[in-house]
């Protein structure tokens, strides 16, 4: 699960995440030294000049942070100490905005603009924007959407894959137009994600359906990356039934026999030919097990003369002694 959706999970807790804000940015990109504007726009019902305002940021790992806030009726925001050099925030008709100056590595994080609701004592949150600080360009992904070969039971899996992309954030969207020509967007709850990390990063959303369904729909992805869009379809195709059709295989022409009867000759040359390879092996572990035996006989040939010197000698020794008393 991403840094945000954990967030927005949180939030849900303290407070809430609501459709009062009608869009901001999941993602920017910042440059360091350089100055970086943030906004939000709330509904057009939110009166912003009634209304206690907030930005907060939130670094990975770590608790929410109020950058600074507007009072009710206020046009300028009182900022935190620690953020009163480089922050600063504005409002204009329904939108809010948050501009870091003098960008540096420490500012990425998910920033978030919030309202406090005096009517129902709560405060609601936007979903978030993630702020990367980088010195990279922005490289759109590569996308791809295909179905799953071979499924399983009366559900069909379609994939949608994004790779390669910076900032590694999308957003997926799944339509389904019917032979009408009917869109209609498709639930979240039809939908998983997943995300894996390699050489490079893929983000992988997979849509469950209906056999039938799959059958007789189209289906579209669309992977939004930033401002941009890009939309793959995947059409309505017999690959999604379980049974292939037999395929039928052509005579062969006379040119195509006289090729395989030539294949079949190189192979039976190959086959005869002396295997060079397997019979230096089997010299080498010949020679290998007589140098073995050699070395054992020695060691046996040494333990038994070191024995018998051994022997003469606590013979003479004894001798010696029974000499040395007398």
């Amino acid at each position: 699960m991403s840094n945000i959706s954990t967030t927005c999970f949180l939030l849900s807790l303290i407070g809430c995440i609501s459709a009062q804000f009608m869009q901001q940015a999941q993602w920017e990109l910042a440059r360091k030294s350089r100055s970086k504007r943030i906004s939000c726009t709330v509904d057009g019902s939110i009166s912003l000049s009634s209304t206690v305002i907030h930005w907060y940021r939130q670094k990975p790992g770590e608790a929410l942070q109020r950058i600074l806030h507007f009072a009710a009726g206020a046009s300028t925001a009182t900022p935190e100490t620690e953020f009163s050099r480089r922050f600063s925030g504005g409002k204009k008709d329904k939108t809010l905005s948050l501009t870091i100056t003098g960008v540096i590595e420490e500012d990425a994080a998910n920033y978030y603009c919030a309202l406090y609701r005096g009517d129902t004592n709560e405060k609601v949150f936007s979903s978030g924007t993630r702020l990367y600080v980088a010195d990279k360009v922005y490289v759109s992904p590569k996308v791809s959407a295909y179905p799953v070969s071979r499924p399983q039971g009366e559900n069909r899996v379609l994939l949608c894959e994004a790779r390669g992309m910076f900032p590694d954030m999308v957003k997926f969207n799944w339509k389904m137009e019917d032979q009408s020509g009917k869109k209609v967007d498709l639930n979240d709850n039809e939908k998983l994600e997943q995300r894996d990390e390699g050489q490079e990063v893929k983000l992988t959303s997979m849509l469950i359906v209906n056999k039938e369904k799959a059958k007789t729909n189209k289906f579209t992805c669309s992977v939004q990356h930033g401002s941009k869009e890009q939309s793959v379809d995947i059409p309505r195709s017999q690959q999604q039934d379980d049974e292939k059709p037999a395929t039928v295989k052509p005579c062969p022409t006379p040119k195509a026999k006289e090729q395989k009867q030539a294949e079949k000759e190189e192979e039976v040359e190959e086959m005869e030919k002396p295997t060079y390879g397997v019979t230096e092996l089997k010299h080498s572990l010949n020679l290998f097990s007589v140098t073995y035996v050699i070395l054992l006989l020695k060691n046996v040939l040494y333990f038994c003369t070191v024995s018998v010197l051994l022997y003469k000698r606590n013979a003479a020794n004894k001798k010696m002694l029974r000499s040395k008393a007398r």
